[in-house]
C-alpha cells in the first residue's frame, strides 16, 4: 500500500477510498509540490484499484480543508519558463482528478481557498459542512496572480459567468450557503451529522452515477445561465459592465483581476479542451514573475508576521477583554462602541450631554443599517448585536470594564482631567486607553496613579473600514498593557503595529508633511486638480486636497501644529492651510460643505480658494511657477520616504515591512507598490536621496535628508534585501 507524509489513504471493503489531508506540524493544509507529487501516486493507486467504487477528499484539520497553494513556492517564481513548468504540474494533477472514471467528493470543512477551491473543483461533487468557518474563494488577484490550476476554467463553467467573476475578479470568499445557492457545492451537512448524510450522499450517487439530482440540478442551471447569458449578448454585457468595474475600482493599476477577465472571456464555453487551461497557465507564468505580484506577496507575509506578533518581546499574554467602556460618543467614539458590539463585545458609552449620546448611537445604528443593506447581516443579528451596547452620562458600569477607551476632543488638558477622574472609577488591573491621534501618550500619563496600565489605541476613521490600529507606548506604558491591546485589537478583526509615543505616532507622522507639501505645490502654482490627479495617478486612493477635505482642515492644521511643535523648523505649515484654518471657518472640508472643494452631486474646484490664494502669494512674495509633473509626485512621495527613513532612524516602528504595512492600511498607500520603503528601493536609494538634496537646495530644511537614507545609498543598501 502506497505511504504517504501529508494525508492518509485507505480504501474500505465497500470500495470506498479516502483522502484524508493533514500535513504534519503544520497548523493548515497547503498544495506545495511535494503534496501535489504524493496526491498523484495515490491517484495511480486509486486508478489501478478496480476495487475503487468513490474517492472522497476531506481534511483533519479543524475549519480548514486546504488554504491554497504554498505561497512560497509562488514567492520563489522568478523566471516565466520554471513557473511554467511547475505550475503545468500542478495543473496535469488536478486533470488527472477531474478524469477519474469514479465519482470523487470534496468534504469541504472549513477554508477551501485558492488551490485548495481548485481541487474541490476537479472533483465531481462537493459537499460542504454548514459553519461559519466554511468559506469558499479564488482569493489569487489579492497576491497579484490568478487561479493557475484550472479555477478559471472549471469555476465559471459549473456557476456561470455572473457568480464566477464576482469570485475570481474581487479575491473575495463565499460562505457555504452561499455556495450552495449558486451551485458550487451540491450539499450542505452539519458537523454533527457528517459521516451519516456523508454515507447517503456516497450512496446516492452511486446509485445513479449519470442522472442523479445534484446532476440533474446543474442541468437546468445550465440551462437557465444559457437563455441569460446568450439572450441579446448577454455574456458580452457581462464581460463588459465587470471590466467597467474593475477600472472603477482598481484605476488599472492591479493587472490580474483584467488579466483573469481577459482569460475567462477568450475560454469560456469554448470546445478546444486542454488549449483553456494552456490559456490561464500563460497568464499566471506572466503576473507571477512580475513586480506587483511580488509586492503583494511581500504585503501577505508581512501581514501573516503582524498576527503572530504579540506586540511584545518576551513572554506575555495580556489579559482576556470581555467588557469595554468608552467615553466620548461622538462619530468616533459611536463607530468604536459599533465595532465591540459587532463582535459580540460588551460596551458601555458615556457621554455629558443627551444629545452626543444620541450622536455616536445614530453612528452605531448607520453602520448595522449598511451591513443590513449589503445582506451581512439579518435585522434579528444587529438586535442581538445593539443591545451589546449601553449609554450614561456617568461612570455607572465602569468599574466592570476590562478596557476603557478615552475618544474626547484632541484636548490634552481636557483629557488629562477626564482620564484622572476615569481611573477612581474602574478597578484596579482595568486597561486604559486614549483614541488620540496626536497627543503625547507619555504626558496623558502624567495625570494617572497607575500610568502603566495606560497606552494609545488610534483607530483610523471610518472605523468599520480602515484595517489599522496604532498601538502606542508611552514611556511607563507596562508590556501586559500592550499585550492587552494587540491581543483585544486582533479579536476586533483589526490589524495593530506597536509604534513609540512621537508627536503624530506614525501614519500621520509621514502622511500630514506630504499633505503639506501639497500645500506647497498649490502656493507655488501648481493647480489643485492636477496635483490631485497626478498622485491618484500615482496610486493613492484620493488626492492631497480630496483627503485634506475628507479629514477636516482643521483637524490636519492641528496635527501639523503638534509636528511643528516637535519637529520645528522641518515641518513648517503651508501658509494657505493656515489662512484657512485662521480665517475661514467655513471652508473647513467636507463636514461644512467646502473646502478645496465644494462637496454636492458632482465635487468641483472651490473657486474662493484662489482668492486666498493670491492673497498668501502676495503676503509671501511667491511668485508662480510651472512644476513639472514628475516633480511634483517626487515632491509629495519622496517627502512620505524621508519622513519614513527618519521613522527608523528613531526606531518608531519595529521594522521597515511594519511600516509600509502601517502606510498602506492607515492611509491607502497603494499596495501593488509595496509600501512606501519599497516604493524608495524599486525607485532607487542612491536616486531618493539625489532629489531630496536637489529639493533642500530649492526648498530648504523639510527636504533635509535622512541620515538613514544617506548611509544607505552609501552602502548600496535597500529596505527589503
Amino acid at each position: 500500500m502506497f505511504l504517504a507524509t501529508n494525508f492518509s489513504l485507505s480504501i474500505d471493503k465497500k470500495g470506498v477510498a479516502s483522502i484524508v489531508l493533514d500535513l504534519p506540524n503544520e497548523k493548515i493544509n497547503k498544495l506545495s509540490a511535494p503534496v501535489m507529487a504524493e496526491i498523484e501516486q495515490a491517484l495511480n493507486v486509486i486508478d489501478g484499484n478496480k476495487a475503487v467504487r468513490i474517492l472522497v477528499i476531506s481534511s483533519a484539520k479543524k475549519d480548514i480543508f486546504v488554504a491554497g497553494a504554498d505561497i512560497n513556492e509562488i514567492k520563489d517564481l522568478r523566471d516565466p519558463e520554471d513557473a511554467r513548468k511547475k505550475v503545468s504540474r500542478g495543473q496535469e494533477i488536478m486533470n488527472k482528478i477531474a478524469a477519474l472514471k469514479i465519482p470523487t467528493i470534496a468534504v469541504i470543512n472549513g477554508a477551501c481557498l485558492g488551490g485548495g477551491l481548485e481541487l474541490a473543483l476537479a472533483c465531481k461533487y462537493r459537499v460542504a459542512v454548514l459553519s461559519q468557518k466554511t468559506q469558499l474563494g479564488l482569493p489569487e488577484v489579492n497576491l497579484g496572480i490568478i487561479p493557475g490550476f484550472g479555477g478559471t476554467q472549471r469555476l465559471p463553467k459549473l456557476v456561470g459567468l455572473p457568480e464566477s467573476l464576482k469570485i475570481i475578479l474581487s479575491g473575495k470568499s463565499i460562505d457555504s450557503r452561499k455556495a450552495l445557492k449558486i451551485g458550487l457545492v451540491d450539499d450542505l451537512i452539519r458537523e454533527e451529522f457528517l459521516t451519516e448524510k456523508l454515507s447517503q450522499f456516497a450512496n446516492e450517487i452511486l446509485k445513479d452515477p449519470k442522472t442523479n439530482r445534484y446532476l440533474s440540478a446543474r442541468s437546468v442551471s445550465r440551462k437557465k445561465r444559457f437563455l441569460t447569458e446568450g439572450l441579446f449578448f448577454g455574456k458580452y454585457a457581462i464581460f463588459y459592465f465587470a471590466k467597467k468595474d474593475l477600472w472603477k475600482k482598481t484605476k488599472g493599476s492591479y493587472p490580474a483581476p483584467f488579466v483573469a477577465l481577459e482569460v475567462i472571456k477568450r475560454t469560456y464555453e469554448m470546445t478546444y479542451g486542454v488549449r483553456g487551461f494552456k490559456t490561464e497557465l500563460d497568464a499566471f507564468c506572466e503576473l507571477c514573475v512580475g513586480d506587483v505580484s511580488k509586492n503583494l506577496i511581500d504585503i501577505f507575509f508581512t501581514n501573516e508576521a503582524l498576527k503572530k506578533d504579540s506586540g511584545i518581546e518576551g513572554e506575555g499574554r495580556g489579559l482576556e477583554v470581555e467588557n469595554v467602556a468608552v467615553i466620548g460618543a461622538g462619530v468616533m467614539g459611536g463607530g468604536i462602541a459599533w465595532l465591540f458590539a459587532n463582535n459580540d463585545i460588551n460596551v458601555r458609552v458615556k457621554d455629558i450631554a443627551q444629545n452626543a449620546i444620541a450622536l455616536g448611537y445614530n453612528q452605531i445604528i448607520k453602520i448595522f443599517d449598511q451591513l443590513k443593506k449589503i445582506r451581512k447581516l439579518t435585522q434579528e443579528q444587529i438586535n442581538f448585536k445593539i443591545g451589546k451596547v449601553t449609554t450614561s452620562l456617568d461612570y455607572i458600569g465602569f468599574s466592570r470594564a476590562d478596557l476603557v477607551i478615552e475618544a474626547v476632543v484632541e484636548n490634552m488638558a481636557v483629557k488629562k482631567k477626564i482620564l484622572a477622574e476615569l481611573e477612581t472609577k474602574v478597578k484596579k488591573d482595568a486597561v486604559i486607553a486614549s483614541n488620540t491621534s496626536s497627543l503625547s501618550i507619555s504626558e496623558m500619563a502624567s495625570a494617572l496613579q497607575n500610568p502603566e496600565r495606560f497606552a494609545g489605541m488610534h483607530f483610523f476613521n471610518p472605523v468599520n473600514r480602515m484595517p489599522l490600529v496604532e498601538v502606542i507606548r508611552g514611556e511607563k506604558t507596562s508590556d501586559n498593557t500592550i499585550a492587552t491591546i494587540v491581543k483585544l485589537s486582533k479579536k476586533l478583526g483589526k490589524t495593530p503595529i506597536v509604534v513609540k509615543d512621537v508627536a503624530g505616532f506614525l501614519v500621520n507622522r509621514v502622511l500630514l508633511p506630504y499633505m503639506n507639501e501639497a500645500a506647497f505645490l498649490l502656493q507655488e502654482g501648481a493647480e489643485i486638480t492636477r496635483i490631485d490627479s497626478l498622485i491618484e495617478g500615482f496610486g493613492m486612493p484620493m488626492g492631497p486636497f480630496i483627503l485634506a477635505d475628507v479629514v477636516g482642515i482643521d483637524v490636519g492644521v492641528k496635527v501639523a501644529h503638534s509636528l511643528r511643535e516637535a519637529y520645528g523648523d522641518r515641518m513648517p505649515v503651508a501658509d494657505i492651510l493656515e489662512k484657512i484654518y485662521q480665517n475661514h471657518k467655513d471652508l473647513l472640508g467636507k463636514k461644512v460643505g467646502k473646502g478645496f472643494y465644494i462637496h454636492g452631486e458632482q465635487n468641483r474646484v472651490n473657486s474662493q480658494i484662489n482668492e486666498i490664494l493670491l492673497e498668501v502669494r502676495k503676503q509671501k512674495n511667491i511668485h508662480q511657477i510651472y512644476i513639472r509633473d514628475e516633480d511634483i509626485i517626487d515632491r509629495a512621495i519622496l517627502m512620505m520616504v524621508n519622513e519614513a527613513a527618519k521613522c527608523l532612524e528613531e526606531n518608531e516602528v519595529k521594522n521597515a515591512r511594519y511600516l509600509d504595512m502601517a502606510m498602506i492600511m492607515g492611509c491607502g498607500f497603494p499596495a501593488f507598490r509595496g509600501g512606501v520603503l519599497k516604493y524608495a528601493d524599486s525607485y532607487g536609494i542612491d536616486r531618493v536621496v539625489s532629489k531630496l538634496q536637489e529639493f533642500s537646495k530649492k526648498h530648504g530644511k523639510r527636504f533635509e535628508v535622512s541620515n538613514l537614507l544617506i548611509q544607505m545609498a552609501q552602502k548600496r543598501q535597500k529596505f527589503y534585501s
